[in-house]
Order: C-alpha cells, then structure tokens, then sequence
C-alpha cells in the first residue's frame, strides 16, 4: 500500500485485508498507466505527422524565395521610413514658413490699416 492512500471498500473487496487489496490497487495503476502511455503515443503520433505535413510544404526552393522576399520587404521597410522621415522634415520646414508667412502678412495687413505708420 502506499504512504496516505488508503484502498477504497467497494463490493469487490469490501471483505478483503491489506494484502489482498495492494495487488488489486497496483493492477489499476498499471491499467491506468498504460491507458495513459496509449494516449501520449497517439498524441505524440499525431503531433510528429503534423510537423512532417508541414515540413514538407517547404521546399529548399520556396524556403529560399521566402527568404529572399523577406530581406527585400525589410530593405523596402527602411526605404519607405527613410523617406517618411525625410517627408515629416519638409513638412514641419513647410509649416515653420507658413507661420513665417501668416505673421508677415499680418504685419502688413497691420501697417495698412494704421494710417500713422504709414507716413
């Protein structure tokens, strides 16, 4: 018998002592250990099937074309946000003239309705 379990009376071995009842308990681990191994194997057939579908879906050719894609989409990626960057400068210079611009405007528009600044 193991340490803190104690077989369970069932109509089966309700009259049965110690001795008789650990051959019995030891029995049903075993059944259940197997039953367990059967399903991990099923488990682990099933998983294995599945990474050789996948693997081979992959040739080296289409491995290396993906590959290929890949390092052109990251050289495209830095292209496009070199010029984004370079398009956000121009237009925070473009923003920085139009202020210029609007306060140069209203400074004349200011000096034409003041006629004392005028003379």
């Amino acid at each position: 018998m193991t340490a803190g379990r104690e077989p369970r009376p069932t109509e089966h071995n309700a009259g049965n002592t110690d001795h008789e009842t650990d051959p019995l308990n030891a029995e049903a681990g075993v059944t259940a250990a197997h039953t367990e191994i059967r399903v991990q194997r099923i488990r682990l057939g099933e998983l294995l099937g599945r990474i050789r579908d996948l693997e081979a879906e992959w040739t080296q050719e289409a491995i290396a074309r993906i590959t290929t894609e890949n390092t052109t989409l990251k050289q495209r990626v830095r292209e496009l946000s070199l010029d984004n960057r370079n398009l956000d400068e121009r237009l925070q210079a473009a923003r920085s003239n139009m202020r210029f611009q609007d306060r140069r405007i209203a400074d004349l528009e200011a000096s034409l309705a003041d006629p004392i600044s005028r003379q």
